[in-house]
């Protein structure tokens, strides 16, 4: 554990102390996780393509559980809309494109689906490697996976202190309030990817990290005069967090109605296998 919390912090932080010079250094930040687990000799097989969508070693996705796993975050998203509607209007706007890549527009549609995926391999993977593959299945075994999903949240959280401060998410420099603000929806954040990490290993997880980065953020293109205020309005906002709870609260109960049957301890926290979750069978879901 000191090996993975050395690097995963240690680089980590250096690496978002540097992210103001080139974003290049935040993409390196979300693999630093990986490189911890690495560095305790966790292992994860790699991959084996098949099938419309990626399938993990022991965890068929397939496109009926890529839908399943990141779900919540549509629904997240779409929440956040309409419960601004009744406060503020939309008003679309688009980013700002050259002109030549205009025709590309038309492509959204069909791009949007593929994000997570995308996103999934440019960085989101990194993270999941080490948060819900290594550092969440160790806690989960004291805690179970609830309590522990808390306690990666709240990790995951200080983890990105650094950024935060040089005014990342919410443009606030060297403002401690920016930090508290956060913990709490990467706490909400950890029980969703925790769902999804029951459901598909690491790669589900990955990918639903994958929608929240490259979907969430579509508020603004409706909202664009929200973004001053995005620590009211946003998705790591107070409205974020309120409208995350109840999607949170539906994710885990059907995970666990579905796919698990634990939850009270050390006996219930299941084990990790070809970066799929094998879980006890015989046991009434909670």
């Amino acid at each position: 554990m000191r090996r993975f919390l050395l690097a995963t912090f240690g680089l980590g932080w250096l690496f978002q102390l540097l992210w103001p010079t080139s974003y290049f250094w935040l993409a390196a930040t979300m693999w630093t996780p990986a490189l911890g687990a690495l560095a305790e000799g966790h292992r994860i097989p790699p991959p084996k393509l098949g099938g419309p969508l990626l399938k993990t070693t022991s965890s068929a996705l397939g496109l009926s559980g890529y839908l399943k796993i990141v779900w919540p975050v549509a629904a997240w998203t779409a929440l956040m809309v309409l419960t601004a509607m009744p406060f503020s209007p939309p008003r679309p706007r688009l980013p700002e494109v050259p002109e030549w890549q205009l025709p590309l527009l038309v492509l959204l549609p069909v791009v949007l689906p593929l994000v997570p995926i995308i996103n999934a391999f440019l960085g989101a993977f990194g993270e999941e490697y080490g948060w819900r593959g290594y550092l969440l299945p160790r806690l989960a075994q004291r805690l179970g996976y609830f309590k522990a999903a808390v306690v990666v949240g709240v990790v995951w959280g200080v983890w990105h202190a650094p950024a935060i401060l040089l005014g990342y998410e919410y443009g606030w420099l060297w403002r401690v309030e920016g930090v508290l603000l956060f913990i709490p929806i990467t706490i909400l954040l950890s029980l969703l990817h925790t769902a999804a990490y029951l459901r598909g290993g690491v790669w589900g997880a990955a990918f639903l990290h994958g929608a929240v980065n490259g979907w969430a953020p579509l508020y603004f293109v409706l909202f664009p005069h929200h973004f001053d205020a995005r620590w009211l309005w946003g998705p790591v906002g107070l409205r974020g967090f309120s409208t995350l709870l109840p999607i949170v609260y539906l994710a885990w109960r059907h995970t666990f109605k579905k796919e698990t049957g634990f939850g009270h301890g050390r006996e219930d926290c299941g084990l990790v296998d070809g970066g799929a979750v094998q879980l006890p069978a015989g046991r009434e879901a909670v």
